[in-house]
């Protein structure tokens, strides 16, 4: 597959400069994976650019390196411009990680990590890409593993129902797909499993992902069985995902809920 500089690198030319070589990458991603049957791209990163150099206990996140810009307003450009051409080849888009991990030091591949900068800062910076790429794409959203303090202090975004269905489906009104990020990273893993499953899908969360380790796929999905046998998932809210799920992503591959989803990671 073609090996297209990172969007990063973009970040320093002029705005039609920006869109015109984003959206070619976008294409050439689009076109070759849609050639490869796979129908959804888990990329691009939205969080903004951190101004200072990360903690070094920080192995995987990386977000300095994987981010595009420190600015809202040029993530946006670019990774509209990308999105739109995924999109052109019949490719789904994944915006990735809400509530932003910019700010956060700690990586949550390995530790749980507190987002505690207030709600109304986020959404004049950080959320600002986010709600920008959702209002003209048919992207999916990720939500990442980080607990947004000033919502939800008790548990992290990918299973809460205030920051999900609270601030996500009602006060943005996006009524697209959500997913979680991997849970097999710490920040999930290393506490009760089960718990976050019954919770994220309570919360309006449609994918359940699951990647570092594809065998964790059987606890999960052992997770959600016990849950539904006992009565914990909620009817009303398995039954909106369910019509969620059958919209499908933009491309003919994805017809109906029961369709097998097949993911890259392509950035």
């Amino acid at each position: 597959m073609t090996k297209v500089p990172a969007l990063a690198t973009l970040s320093g030319l002029a705005p039609d400069e920006q869109q015109a070589r984003a959206e070619e990458f976008g294409r050439i991603h689009g076109r070759e994976l849609a050639g490869l049957g796979v129908n959804l791209n888990l990329a691009p990163v939205l969080d903004l650019k951190p101004p200072v150099r990360r903690n070094r206990l920080d192995f995987h996140t990386l977000i300095g390196q994987r981010a595009i810009a420190t600015d809202p307003a040029v993530v946006s450009t670019i990774a509209s411009a990308y999105v739109r051409g995924l999109e052109e080849s019949g490719v789904g888009a994944t915006l990735k990680h809400f509530p932003g991990i910019g700010r956060v030091r700690t990586d949550t591949h390995h530790f749980s990590a507190k987002l505690d900068t207030p709600v109304k800062e986020l959404e004049a910076t950080d959320w600002l890409p986010f709600r920008e790429v959702l209002s003209h794409s048919r992207s999916a959203l990720m939500v990442g593993h980080v607990t947004l303090t000033t919502v939800d202090p008790d548990r992290a975004a990918s299973h809460s129902k205030r920051v999900i269905d609270g601030i996500i489906r009602d006060k943005w009104g996006y009524q697209g797909m959500v997913m979680t990020d991997d849970l097999v990273m710490g920040a999930i893993y290393q506490h009760d499993v089960c718990k976050a499953v019954v919770e994220a899908i309570n919360a309006g969360v449609d994918l359940l992902l699951v990647a570092y380790d594809g065998a964790q796929f059987y606890r999960v999905f052992a997770c959600a069985l016990d849950g539904a046998r006992q009565g914990k998932l909620d009817a009303a809210m398995l039954r909106t995902s369910a019509a969620r799920l059958a919209r499908g992503f933009p491309t003919e591959l994805a017809r109906a809920a029961s369709d097998v989803v097949r993911v890259v990671e392509r950035h």
